[in-house]
């Protein structure tokens, strides 16, 4: 008898019964908190994972899409020279000049221009020539509004060589975009002078 009334005097007392109180309120609190973030989780959208060839597939499909440049969308201009052991190459760009993006595929059609206008007495050749991108694989080059694309234009400036013993000089060139018959002309520099030997054109694709 005397125990149980030491047991119910413990209980009563202030400190017990606060201890019992902060247990029971931190063990509520605890299995709230899991039970709203487990709620919180399950209903958090994830945003699905986007593949990464759907980019690059949007592109291909747009540049699969771009209309072929037209000579009305570009001006030709005189983008540099450079030679090695007898043979000349002058680069040109096709810049657009439009306001929409189109492609360029293969070689263009070209010529060179004497003193008095005339075009000088020369053969267009694609492909065998002297300088590394005369062989590259003709593919299809896009051109953003203000972008350009590139294209060389090489001869012998040696008249040694076989076939090349008359030489002339140039003043201007002429270009068409690959596929379109319209003409664009461009006078090239008074230095370095531009003066083929013989009667061949070798010109590259468009890069």
């Amino acid at each position: 008898m005397a125990r149980r009334l030491r047991i119910r005097a413990l209980l009563g007392t202030p400190v017990v019964l606060a201890a019992l109180a902060l247990t029971g309120c931190g063990s509520s609190q605890t299995t709230a908190s899991s039970r709203a973030g487990s709620r919180a989780s399950a209903s958090t959208p994830t945003s699905p994972a986007t593949p990464a060839s759907s980019a690059s597939s949007t592109s291909t499909g747009a540049a699969a899409t771009a209309p072929e440049c037209s000579s009305s969308q570009l001006r030709l201009a005189y983008a540099g020279t450079q030679g090695a052991t007898g043979h000349l190459e002058v680069t040109f760009r096709f810049d657009n000049v439009s306001t929409r993006r189109c492609a360029l595929r293969g070689h263009p059609n070209a010529r060179l221009l004497g003193p008095t206008g005339k075009p000088l007495p020369m053969r267009v050749q694609w492909g065998d020539g002297f300088f590394p991108d005369i062989a590259r694989t003709a593919g299809t080059v896009l051109v953003a509004p203000g972008g350009a694309a590139r294209f060389g234009m090489s001869f012998a400036v040696n008249n040694e060589f076989a076939h090349a013993h008359v030489c002339r000089t140039a003043a201007a060139a002429m270009s068409t975009a690959p596929g379109d018959p319209r003409w664009l002309r461009v006078d090239l520099p008074a230095a370095p002078v531009v003066r083929p030997c013989g009667d061949q054109l070798v010109v590259s694709p468009v890069r």
